[in-house]
């Protein structure tokens, strides 16, 4: 057999061809079984055998590809017309209930939830120290008529939100697809009920035994927190009181209500009456002034309740007409007959969780809200991170609302329980919303990467000026004013009113206490190097801070001014009237009844005292003005430095779960 011919056959076996003519005529040998390194007779057997063998036409690769591109290319063609028929159908389905909307996304959503997992059972929560619940709601007619998509998946424990956007080229479209996953998550379908089984109805007992039961809803504005608070406290009030008519013995129960509005506090049950904060000598919170109503019947307690929500503050914002400024705090105490306090359930109603760009078109006074919103969301989350981390101190001096939850955070932890109702909607226009939601709610309970040994290292400065007493408050015996607190007065069918009268307390040093906190709450944020976080978003939220302090301080300064200056022209207008009545009389220069160089003293004295007056208050002007401008500059500056989709989900998170947009300027 010649070379050539030897080529040929391997070829047409698919057997390599490299290597000398032995080593290719070895391997067409053990092709056809023949012993490799036989005698040489043995050659003349192998091509007697290659030559018999029948031979079968090459079948040339590039007709086999095409072929099966063929196969692809019609098989893709005929996919494609079906989708196309399936889309026209659906779009005159939706053009015959008077429905809009991108029917692709719509498609899209359909097919990723066909593969998605079964939901699994609820986790009772009398376990675990801080639940984390997420609510859905339902994609409303009016909303899926304008052109709405359902972008939000549940299927307890994990929540899946599908944000609808474009490829590089613009015309692409796809999900970007981010999972989350709690300790409980409910759909749409689910009730109220359901969810307030697995949220408060296990730990109702735990306040009749020295416990703190605090439940926080928290989410968008509209995304149903009212409607989940409403529906969740009427619940649990009539469990309340139905358990506390089996205890054998009676028990008393008392509310208050107010709100924390650009950080002051107010309250809600008293006309809006300003309240004081302070701390007392055994360092606990005191809100003086506060309104507390005693109530005998459920019924009774959710009109109250009800009562305190119509004052609460709101404003319009770009994404929301009445959107929800401030927090509102609900606390419901319990008592004994022996007027010691059994256990208290707070409700707090947290403010509207907007983007910051929502409220970049706002004036100052929507952005300094914003600010103080941001700030107290971010001491609440890293209150509740140490309570879960069993962290060596926790910051709540950091911010005013979580000096009033003080309780939900120091006294004794094994009567502790947080319940966080974060409410999302499922729209598509809200999936940002949702999505800085979510992340806010993960991060509640996500374990600092800060070992326990760094963290009280940065707290043993902390910890040496300062005692916590951390025993349960119910514990302590009732004092006087304690015991005047938890008396109220028998008024059948009369809500009854008592002032608190607190212990003695001093006002709290916001350059000592107040400072340390929040300063290691920065501190513990940079140490656990969860993404980068840039100085500027603190100084934003301290420079904010301290122009609402200034802002209260130069109206109170304004108003004693005013008050000065009115005693000045009191005595101005008794000067002059001395002077035209020695002028009525005649009375002559001559005269000693006249003193001319007395009236130029007088009136010297009051002009000297007038201009220093407002020399002193124009100087404080212009200071707060200067304040102003910085605090101006450094929210321009802070805008400019993230956009949504580079910034880092902690950078978010510690904006009180929003993002921070950066506009794009559009070229002349």
């Amino acid at each position: 057999m010649s070379a050539e011919m030897l080529t040929n056959e391997l070829k047409t076996k698919n057997i390599p061809v490299f290597g000398t003519a032995a080593e290719r005529r070895e391997r067409l040998k053990k092709y056809y079984g023949i012993q490799a390194g036989g005698v040489s007779g043995s050659v003349s057997d192998f091509e007697a055998k290659v030559e018999s063998t029948p031979k079968v036409a090459k079948k040339s690769s590039v007709v086999d590809r095409v072929a099966e591109m063929k196969l692809k290319r019609d098989e893709r063609r005929r996919r494609m017309e079906e989708e196309k028929r399936y889309k026209l159908e659906r779009e005159a389905e939706n053009l015959a209930v008077g429905k809009v909307g991108d029917v692709d996304f719509e498609l899209m959503i359909e097919k990723f939830r066909g593969n998605a997992k079964q939901m699994r059972p609820h986790l009772s929560p009398e376990s675990l120290k801080i639940n984390i619940c997420i609510r859905k709601r339902p994609l409303f007619n009016k909303e899926a008529q304008n052109g709405e998509l359902d972008c939000v998946n549940v299927a307890n424990p994990k929540v899946l939100v599908h944000e609808c956007k474009y490829r590089v080229d613009g015309i692409t479209k796809y999900l970007d697809n981010t999972e989350f996953e709690f300790d409980n998550t409910f759909s749409e379908q689910e009730s109220s009920e359901s969810l307030y089984k697995y949220s408060i109805k296990p730990l109702i007992p735990l306040l009749f035994n020295r416990g703190v039961v605090t439940c926080f809803a928290y989410g968008q504005t509209g995304s149903g927190k009212t409607y989940t608070m409403r529906g969740v406290q009427e619940v649990a009030i009539h469990d309340l009181f139905a358990l506390g008519s089996k205890n054998s013995t009676p028990m008393s129960y008392t509310v208050n209500f107010f709100e924390i509005y650009g950080g002051r506090l107010f309250d809600l049950l008293n006309n809006r009456n300003k309240l004081v904060l302070l701390e007392d000598a055994n360092q606990k919170i005191q809100v003086q002034g506060i309104t507390e109503k005693a109530v005998k019947s459920p019924e009774e307690m959710l009109r109250v309740i009800e009562y305190g929500h119509t004052v609460r503050t709101t404003h319009a914002t770009t994404s929301n007409d009445t959107s929800s400024r401030s927090h509102a705090i609900c606390q419901i105490t319990i008592r004994s007959d022996s007027h010691s306090v059994a256990g208290k359930f707070l409700l707090v109603d947290l403010a509207g969780s907007e983007r910051a760009q929502d409220c970049q078109s706002n004036n100052r006074q929507r952005r300094l809200e914003g600010a103080e919103i941001n700030k107290s969301l971010l001491s609440l989350k890293e209150c509740i991170r140490a309570l879960d981390a069993h962290g060596p101190h926790i910051p709540f001096r950091a911010s005013k609302l979580t000096m009033v939850l003080r309780d939900s955070f120091i006294a004794t932890k094994k009567q502790i329980r947080i319940v966080m109702i974060a409410c999302i909607s499922p729209g598509k226009s809200s999936a940002d919303h949702t999505l800085n939601t979510l992340r806010y709610a993960e991060r509640l309970k996500d374990k600092s990467s800060l070992g326990y040994t760094q963290m009280a290292k940065l707290q043993s400065e902390l910890q040496s000026k300062e005692c916590e007493d951390i025993e349960d408050v119910e514990q302590e015996a009732p004092t006087k004013s304690e015991a005047k607190f938890s008396q109220p007065k028998e008024q059948p069918r009369k809500v009854v009113m008592n002032m608190v009268k607190p212990k003695p307390s001093k006002p709290i040093n916001r350059s000592k206490d107040v400072a340390d906190d929040w300063q290691y709450l920065k501190q513990t944020i940079h140490a656990r190097n969860e993404g980068p976080i840039n100085n500027d978003l603190f100084c934003l939220q301290e420079k904010a801070d301290s122009i609402i302090e200034e802002e209260e301080e130069l109206f109170k300064a304004h108003m004693n001014y005013l008050k000065e200056d009115a005693q000045l022209l009191t005595e101005e207008g008794q000067l002059i009237n001395s002077l035209q009545s020695n002028f009525r009389r005649k009375i002559d220069v001559a005269n000693e009844n006249y003193d001319i160089d007395s009236y130029i003293s007088k009136m010297e004295k009051v002009v000297k005292r007038k201009l220093e007056l407002y020399k002193n208050l124009y100087e404080r002007v212009q200071t707060f003005k200067k304040h102003l401008k910085e605090e101006e500059e450094i929210h321009t500056k802070t805008c400019l430095l993230y956009t949504s989709d580079a910034a880092d989900d902690m950078q978010c998170v510690d904006l009180g779960g929003r993002r921070i947009i950066k506009k794009k300027k559009k070229n002349k």
